[in-house]
This record gives C-alpha cells, structure tokens and sequence, in this order.
C-alpha cells in the first residue's frame, strides 16, 4: 500500500509498478485505516512523511492498531539521518529518500514484504 498525497506520489508510484510491485495507492491516513481493514493481504506499507490527515507516526499506529505485523517504509524528500534513525527507533522498517531508484525501491519494499509475510506465517504456526 502507497499512503501519498495523489499530486504527489507519481514517481514513487512508476518506480513501484514498473519493479512489478502491485501497488494499492490511497491519499491519507483515513483511507490507509479502511484498506488495511478491507485487504488483509497488504504486505508492506510505504508512506510519505506528513498527509493531509496526519504523518508517518500516525501511519505506524493504524499498522499497530490493525493488529497485523506489517512492515513501515517511510518516503524522504532529502536524506535526513535524523529523521532516517526515527522512523526506525519508532517501529518503521526502513526510509527511501528521492530520488527513487528502481533498484533501491524494488530492494528495500520486497525486504519489507518479506519479513511481514515471514512474522505472519511465524503468528500462525504459533496458533496451531
């Protein structure tokens, strides 16, 4: 899922699609709440740093409050090592600062997915 502003989330959006990463665009934290509760297949979250509705910290809590393990990637204008260590230190998987590149686009939300997908089957097998 891709939380971003519509006029702003183009380039992101090409770099994703064309890595062949299905994306599900919405443009603010409400719409992030109700895909997450409507699409229980969303493997990994990439969110711009603030919304029209709120920021990434507010997108990591619809995360949490989902009650599923997924993983938060959060998009930069500049690289900002503050920022960057952050979003790690409150709970996000990783940053991708602009300008994206395919390959570091493609690297850092397969690896997100991946480790989501790797702590659901784990939840899972725990339950049975």
């Amino acid at each position: 899922m891709l939380v971003m502003a519509q006029e702003s989330r183009l380039p992101l959006l090409n770099a994703l699609e064309s890595c062949g990463i299905e994306v599900l665009p919405v443009c603010d934290c409400k719409e992030a709440q109700q895909m997450l509760e409507t699409h229980p297949l969303v493997q990994a979250v990439v969110t711009d740093t603030t919304l029209p509705d709120g920021d990434w910290r507010r997108v990591l809590e619809i995360v949490d409050q989902s009650c599923r393990k997924i993983e938060v990637v959060v998009c930069l204008r500049l690289g900002d090592p503050k920022l960057w260590l952050d979003v790690l230190e409150q709970g996000g998987y990783d940053v991708l600062v602009e300008p994206f590149t395919h390959n570091e686009v493609r690297r850092i939300v397969e690896a997100a997915a991946a480790k989501s997908t790797a702590i659901s089957h784990k939840r899972m097998q725990q339950a049975l």
